[in-house]
């Protein structure tokens, strides 16, 4: 049983209007004993939405966890999406509170979003992913301020209906395989992020596959999320993942306090 949700977002993030208190509540409904709360802050975001109350949030974060601590342990994190237009305020923001855990993300490529039409617009379906990945390995080469990479084929969520034909991962698997090593390099890790099961794509982000290759290629930190906006979303699909992460190659799954991980049987 998976008992830790690291990755879940509350009404500090842009795309979210659930106060903390009800993730927490949510968290103890579904029987977790440890949560990260990870609001999104994207620095240079187009048209400024996603960018973070950095000093509201964390005392707000912190005194929560105050206030639940006899009933759940609440880590202060952050999901800082990563673009090298935005380096040097990206790594002022990493290093502005003594974070629990930050969780490294690709939304931004060539100034927009995959989430929105207009990034597939006057490009070939295979053409977009495949710039999706360039710009993720170009982050993780020019960052360290983070200590996971989320939701590593987040792009594969937006695909316009009707194109799902018009790529093949196996053309991408190279790519794949060195954002992994460079990750493993750096000693970061993955997350298993369920909004894959919640999106309807029937597998996790990353697809299993991914998750094989990086626990072929020597990876072990791993943590869990399930990128949840609304408290129906904390633990979403959890009870897959036992299974599906040892037949992947995992025996346990990874939580972090300031900054530091631990690992946990599965």
């Amino acid at each position: 049983m998976i008992l830790a949700d690291y990755h879940m977002h509350t009404d500090f993030s842009t795309d979210s209007n659930t106060p903390a208190a009800l993730q927490a509540e949510a968290a103890l409904a579904a029987g977790l004993n440890r949560i990260c709360i990870t609001d999104h802050d994207d620095p240079g975001y187009p048209g400024g939405e996603f960018t973070l109350d950095l000093d509201a949030y964390y005392p707000a974060i912190r005194t929560l966890s105050d206030r639940y601590r006899d009933r759940l342990t609440i880590h202060t994190g952050i999901e800082l999406g990563l673009w090298t237009g935005e380096a040097d305020r990206i790594r002022a923001h990493a290093e502005r509170f003594p974070w629990d855990f930050i969780i490294g993300s690709t939304h931004i490529v060539d100034g927009d979003d995959p989430y929105y039409p207009r990034y597939w617009e006057d490009r070939s379906v295979r053409e977009a992913i495949r710039r999706f990945y360039e710009v993720t390995l170009e982050n993780i080469m020019t960052f360290d301020c983070f200590d996971v990479y989320g939701h590593i084929d987040y792009i594969i969520r937006y695909v316009p209906k009707g194109r799902e034909q018009e790529f093949d991962s196996r053309d991408y698997l190279e790519i794949q395989d060195e954002i992994l090593r460079q990750l493993i390099a750096k000693g970061k890790g993955i997350e298993c992020n369920t909004a894959g099961f919640k999106y309807g794509l029937n597998h996790p982000n990353p697809h299993e596959t991914l998750l094989s290759r990086y626990f072929q290629l020597g990876g072990t930190i791993l943590t869990i999320g399930s990128d949840g906006h609304r408290p129906q979303h904390i633990a979403y699909d959890f009870s897959k993942l036992p299974g599906l992460l040892k037949s992947c190659g995992a025996r346990e799954y990874t939580i972090f306090e300031n900054r530091k991980p631990t690992q946990i049987p599965l």
